[in-house]
């Protein structure tokens, strides 16, 4: 027996699944617009006052219009959001990697499910959805009168389209490929065995089905792909696609949301639709303002040019004392952690094939080869073990986030049943670091500098530009530095970001965010063997760790979800593919103008209902 979950009851969601197997400155107002001139007409020719008094009513009329429309646009309501830079190689959703695309693709282009201000999967453009009970088949039901922005109809086969081009052989979006690995005939369809993904059934014009391998109750986590317009798109290959005018300016929309501009590394302007068919916006205008520089974001939170933006811990309590912005903390899921490139020169060699010869064609994000430089110590686990035992997680905490986050062992650290008590905590132990340093095949001059095969060892850490990132750099730079390591700092711009990291220009690379907190499965999004952090940047591996995420996701008996949880965390925390520092508490800072905004623990939903933000 199947149960359906429509949007009023979207909360029960998640916990229904389960159970199935067993700002005193208003926020910005509109630039004004300055007020029409009249223009008197003068004639001689008075022997048609008739003709002259209709020309005086249509010019009155005209002015009467443009006035009342220059009123109008000054009082649009708009809202300001402030975030950090685009990593995506694309404004599209085919390429979402990035806060400022999730804050603004649900707006223009519902997916099926998103995420609520717990990180929990809801309802979005589905209706209602059906799960029967062995959790391996979903059916989603589409609304009857939804449609795109051209008039069109908006359809299952709009889905299957999406879903079918997202995990296209060439496009390499390995994010897409593992959130659907589970779907019946997805391997043989990405093979090029098949023209079609058979797990994937087209019920109706509004019911669309997908089913499963194998039973995944978190599967509702991985359907958050925003839906693409089949009649726009259909029949473009993908380098077509790329260079299409619609891969950076989805101007056919189907949210309360019409896209306007995409300004690259400045914002993202949306406008909302007139006659929308579903839940109607109440705010006219929402930019999405990037930035490179944490400092230049709250320097315009604080300025009244930003209506909402998260804060740096050590800057609450400065902006705690702002009439005009109220502070919202929330508790984080997401992390903070430097992932190691341990990519061997075999792992790069096969990146660097064509796609029809099982690679990558290259660096996913540019299409050039890789030609990292390759780190055999960064390959032995005892030598990233004795990095972690050579930095003060505490430290980092007390400098990074003023101490407002909580160390973490695993990826697997929220929710709490999920916390295995049993981790190693890799208390700093300089002594325990250079023995494991010398497992590794290191050596020590007179100097104390760490040497391999004779020359010294040197990492790069890599981040995008940011004070956070400055300051852990420097940190690394000292306490790595006290074990011979030394550190180089190479901070780059968010959208170089990835191409760099890929592209092997970091040996310890930044990331911060996520979900993991919410659900210990989240964890395979980045570190099973096909995912895009592990298979991309890390190397990373572990058949046994796979095999558990598998396991984790086939039943909902918490005691044995724990079990399974528990021995996965151990892998990673024996294995290292990151040094792990902290969860980090996050804090926003809202427009006191700005009424109806519950934030989430991870920015990129903090747009989730939008629908209920005003202007007061």
């Amino acid at each position: 027996m199947s149960k359906i979950f429509p949007k009023a009851a979207k909360f029960l969601m998640l916990v229904t699944v389960l159970s199935l197997l067993a700002a005193a400155c208003a926020p910005a107002a509109a630039p004004e617009t300055a007020e029409p001139t009249a223009v008197e007409e003068v004639t001689e020719e008075m022997e048609e006052p008739a003709e002259e008094e209709t020309e005086a009513e249509e010019t009155e009329a005209e002015e009467t219009e443009e006035t009342e429309e220059a009123a109008a646009e000054e009082t649009k309501t708009q809202v300001f959001i402030g975030t950090n830079g685009m990593t995506g190689k694309h404004y599209n959703p085919l390429w979402m990697t990035s806060n400022p695309q999730f804050m603004t693709f649900p707006l223009i282009l519902p997916a099926l499910t998103w995420f609520d201000s717990e990180v929990q999967p809801v309802p979005d453009l589905a209706e209602s959805i059906d799960v029967n009970e062995e959790a391996t088949v979903y059916t989603f039901h589409l609304p009857e009168d939804a449609v795109w922005s051209d008039g069109e109809p908006l359809t299952a086969d709009d889905v299957y389209f999406t879903y079918k081009l997202a995990v296209h052989p060439d496009l390499g979006q390995s994010v897409w490929e593992n959130n659907f690995s589970d779907i019946v005939g997805l391997a043989e369809y990405k093979a090029g065995e098949a023209e079609e993904i058979t797990g994937i059934t087209v019920v109706d014009e509004h019911t669309i089905e997908m089913e499963l391998s194998k039973p995944n109750a978190t599967f509702l986590n991985n359907t958050y792909l925003n839906i693409l317009p089949e009649h726009i798109l259909g029949g473009m290959s993908i380098e077509e696609l790329e260079q299409s005018e619609y891969v950076d300016a989805p101007t056919v929309t189907s949210g309360p949301y019409d896209f306007v501009e995409f300004n690259p590394g400045q914002y993202i302007h949306l406008a909302k639709k007139d006659g929308y068919w579903g839940d109607e916006a109440q705010i006219d205008e929402v930019f999405v303002k990037m930035f490179e520089e944490q400092a230049t974001i709250l320097a315009q939170l604080e300025a009244g040019e930003l209506d909402i933006a998260t804060i740096p811990a050590e800057e609450v309590e400065r902006f705690e004392l702002m009439d005009e912005i109220n502070i919202a903390p929330v508790q984080g899921v997401g992390y903070l952690v430097a992932h190691v490139d341990a990519r061997s020169q075999a792992q790069i060699d096969q990146m660097n094939k064509p796609s029809d010869e099982g690679g990558k064609g290259g660096n996913v994000m540019n299409g050039q080869p890789i030609e990292a430089e390759i780190k055999p110590y960064l390959q032995d686990k005892s030598f990233r073990q004795a990095m972690m035992y050579a930095i003060d997680t505490q430290a980092v905490i007390n400098v990074l986030v003023d101490g407002y986050g909580t160390p973490i062992y695993s990826p697997i650290f929220g929710p709490s049943w999920a916390v295995n008590p049993d981790l190693n905590t890799y208390e700093r132990d300089l002594e325990q670091a250079k023995t494991l340093m010398q497992d590794a095949g290191v050596t020590f001059n007179e100097d104390g500098r760490a040497l391999y095969e004779g020359e010294p060892i040197t990492l790069i850490f890599l981040a995008s530009t940011g004070e956070q990132a400055r300051q852990l750099g420097e940190m690394l730079q000292q306490m790595l530095g006290e074990v011979g390591i030394r550190v180089d700092i190479k901070l780059v711009t968010s959208s170089s970001f990835l191409v760099a990291a890929i592209g092997g220009e970091g040996d310890l690379v930044l990331n911060a965010g996520g979900r993991f907190g919410t659900d210990p499965s989240v964890s395979s999004l980045y570190y099973t063997c096909s995912a895009g952090w592990a298979e991309l940047v890390m190397g990373y591996c572990s058949e046994d760790f796979d095999q558990l995420m598998t396991d984790g996701v086939a039943t909902s008996v918490i005691e044995e979800r724990q079990e399974i949880y528990y021995e996965a965390s151990a892998i990673l925390n024996e294995d290292l593919p990151s040094l792990f520092f902290m969860t980090p508490d996050v804090f926003y800072g809202v427009n006191t103008g700005l009424a109806g905004v519950e934030p989430s623990p991870d920015q990129g939903y903090v747009t989730w209902n939008i629908e209920e933000w005003t202007i007061e």
